[in-house]
This record gives structure tokens, sequence and C-alpha cells, in this order.
């Protein structure tokens, strides 16, 4: 199981990003990550995809799943159902990782009770 902003485990930040211009000035080493219902979510998606950057998108529902785990997305990050979002990962054979967005350390032991790929604190993301 994959678990971002856990206190005790090192891990690359995770970087919000709502231009393309943000992404060309991030290092290699940080994870960007926007959401599906940014203006510019196809234009980043694609260009992430094209350059090779590792990103992840945040999704609310299985349509915005569907659209863009299209641009081939290293992470998909989810708040609610995460369950949902895992069968249709496993189901239609995606290379993308769910990450439940979480809130408390307990919350890990519910993510590998459902087989979920990972977890990310809120926190972590500044939420």
């Amino acid at each position: 199981m994959l678990i971002f902003g856990h206190p005790q485990i090192p891990t690359n930040p995770f970087v919000r990003a709502t231009e393309i211009h943000q992404i060309a000035q991030s290092l290699a080493s940080v994870v960007v990550y926007f959401y599906a219902t940014d203006e510019k979510a196809f234009e980043l998606s694609a260009h992430c995809s094209e350059n090779g950057v590792k990103y992840a998108v945040w999704v609310a529902s299985p349509l915005e799943w569907a659209l863009m785990v299209n641009f081939k997305p290293s992470y998909i990050l989810v708040e609610n159902e995460p369950k949902t979002y895992q069968s249709l990962v496993d189901d239609y054979l995606s290379d993308a990782r769910v990450l439940w967005v979480i809130d408390k350390e307990e919350q890990i032991e519910q993510a590998l009770k459902i087989r979920i790929d990972g977890v990310v604190f809120g926190a972590f993301l500044g939420l």
C-alpha cells in the first residue's frame, strides 16, 4: 500500500498546479496534482502526459475518472467512495493508482480492508 503524507514515511511532495508554467517550473521529484473540474484540466493532463510528468488528478465522479484516465495519470485522488474507483481501475486495467484522501491514521486500516492502492493525507496536499 502506498502512503503519502505520514510523518514517519518520507515521500516526494505533491504540488497543486493550475497552469502549465507551474508544472514546467516544478522539480522532477514532485508529483503535480489538480482537479478534474479545473478549467484547464484537459490541457494540464495532456501536457503532463506528453512530457512524462508524474501527476495526480482529483476526481469526484466515474465520468471524471473515465475522461481523465485516458491521459495516463500516475494517481487518481478520491475523497468519497474509494472502492468504486479501485474497482474501475482494476476492471479496466488502468496503470493509475487510486489514492484515498484521508484525515486520520486510523483510515489506513480501513483502506487496507477495502484493498485501496494507497492513501494520502489531506494535510499533505495542503487542504
